[in-house]
């Protein structure tokens, strides 16, 4: 059994969301200014300062990794392609943080530190499962399935998420982009992800909120995914080996209902 990771097990966008309010709440009690206008701001500022570097686009979409992952995560463990992102990460961090409170009015950088610190503690700290995620791990470990977690982004805060929600004890073994040195939909991610299964691609599915990452890289290898979408694009969910599924607490009657044939 193949399990993404955000926005399937991890409420990966809540946890940003507060990660980024949290910081706006630093700068309120320092400086006065509102907490959603600075959480706003650094979103956006942090955005830019990101595609700014020109060279991180490509790397963006090998590896699936975003502006808010570099504003909290080391890549450690990460392939050689990554080395260059690594030793910029700092410089990007000073210059978002610092370049956030300039765009609210507030010139400190001790302060643009202090809320960088807050940022990254938040993340690494305020994991929040989604509605089933532990149900749904709990009885496919019970019913002996064997967990293999296939997520694009960086190894430390992707082993960290697993360690701090409690799941990571359920799972046999993780691929991971930056470690790999491919993402999701290279169906390289998902054969690796089957071989640490246990090599029995027939017994295969996949499971993910991402059509053109999950979804796509299950189908290049033929394996059934089970999509979790709130919204079905014409035609998208006509795929024979695609299930739609409205959460992840309806993942597991659809894992069922899709094995009772091959039963």
């Amino acid at each position: 059994m193949i399990l993404d990771l955000d926005g399937t097990l991890i409420d990966e966008r809540g946890t940003v969301d507060q990660s980024f309010l949290a910081a706006g709440r630093v700068v309120h009690e320092r400086a006065g200014i509102d907490a959603d206008r600075f959480a706003h701001t650094a979103r956006v500022t942090a955005q830019r300062l990101w595609w700014k570097a020109t060279w991180i686009d490509p790397l963006s979409d090998m590896f699936g990794i975003s502006a808010w992952d570099g504003l909290s995560e080391d890549f450690e463990r990460a392939v050689p392609a990554l080395d260059r992102l690594r030793a910029w990460l700092p410089a990007f961090r000073r210059a978002a943080w610092r370049l956030s409170l300039e765009r609210v009015g507030v010139s400190d950088r001790a302060l643009a530190e202090t809320v960088g610190i807050s940022y990254a503690n938040h993340r690494h700290q305020n994991v929040r499962l989604l509605p089933g995620a532990a149900e749904l791990t709990g009885r496919l470990v019970q019913e002996e399935r064997r967990l293999v977690v296939l997520t694009n982004g960086p190894g430390d805060g992707q082993r960290r998420k697993l360690e701090r929600s409690g799941l990571l004890e359920h799972v046999r073994d993780l691929v991971i982009s930056t470690e790999a040195g491919f993402a999701k939909p290279d169906p390289r991610a998902v054969a690796l992800a089957i071989e640490r299964a246990g090599g029995r691609r027939e017994e295969a599915i996949m499971v993910g909120d991402t059509y053109d990452r999950d979804v796509l890289g299950a189908l290049a290898c033929k394996v059934p995914a089970v999509w979790i979408t709130d919204q079905s694009p014409p035609g998208r969910d006509q795929h024979p080996l695609v299930t739609p599924v409205s959460s992840t607490e309806a993942v597991l009657p659809a894992l069922h209902a899709l094995e009772r044939p091959r039963g």
